[in-house]
């Protein structure tokens, strides 16, 4: 069984355009998202509305949840206070351009999606079990990741939120994060998933990146009022 999982779109309709596209010729059999599809990004409520007409199974990342219920913050790890700041502008504009009606639909969003696939349970959350907004970074010691999957009685446990994709395979179990399908942060503009492939127990992960118009993003970014620094972001992949 083929599953691709993507996450941390924020916004960006050409990047979750061109990902899709390319899962699509893949021949996949399941697609799921984990969640913040919004935030520093100048298309919000384009983005909803195509994984709403897409019928992708979605787990509410922090972004998802300041937004839908009108939060000040997003619960994210700023670095300085510029940035900080720079934190609150995206998320007063999002608040600002997103419709009630899709605002809505982020609140209804679950934090959690479960489900077994050749002979593996899989547990897909945004941050990590026990909060939207924790990261689980490549070097998170293996300790805490071995109790998260016992404690969650899980195989696979699969998160985004880094925007850095890698696949750990612990004493208990799998841990995968899928990076960045909209704000990379890998070191290039390109926007990725994972594609999991998992068959009697078995399980290999590949990262695919895709090109795409990330300079037609950028300046949709600057025309729209957001900061200079988050169509920088999407130009180079750093951040």
């Amino acid at each position: 069984m083929k599953i691709a999982i993507f996450a941390d779109v924020h916004s960006n309709l050409l990047g979750l355009q061109a990902v899709l596209a390319d899962i699509r010729q893949r021949g996949i059999d399941t697609i799921y998202c984990l969640g913040d599809l919004v935030g520093y990004g100048p298309r919000p409520n384009e983005v909803i509305d195509l994984l709403r007409q897409e019928n992708i199974p979605t787990v509410m990342g922090n972004y998802d949840d300041a937004i839908g219920h009108m939060r000040f913050i997003c619960g994210c790890d700023y670095k300085d206070e510029q940035a900080m700041k720079l934190g609150e502008r995206s998320i007063l504009w999002t608040k600002e351009h997103t419709s009630e009606e899709n605002k809505a639909w982020l609140r209804q969003l679950p934090e959690r999606l479960e489900f077994n696939a050749g002979g593996l349970k899989f547990l897909l959350v945004h941050g990590s079990p026990r909060q939207l907004n924790e990261y689980l970074f490549e070097n998170t010691p293996e300790k805490v990741l071995n109790q998260f999957l016992t404690e969650n009685l899980c195989d696979v446990l699969v998160c985004g939120h880094t925007h850095l994709p890698y696949h750990k395979q612990v004493a208990e179990g799998h841990v995968i994060n899928v990076g960045s399908a909209g704000k990379p942060k890998h070191g290039n503009a390109n926007v990725g998933y994972a594609l999991l492939d998992v068959a009697e127990g078995n399980l290999t992960v590949e990262f695919i990146q895709v090109p795409y118009d990330f300079e037609q993003t950028a300046r949709e970014i600057e025309e729209v009022g957001l900061p200079r620094e988050f169509a920088q972001i999407i130009r180079t992949g750093k951040a």
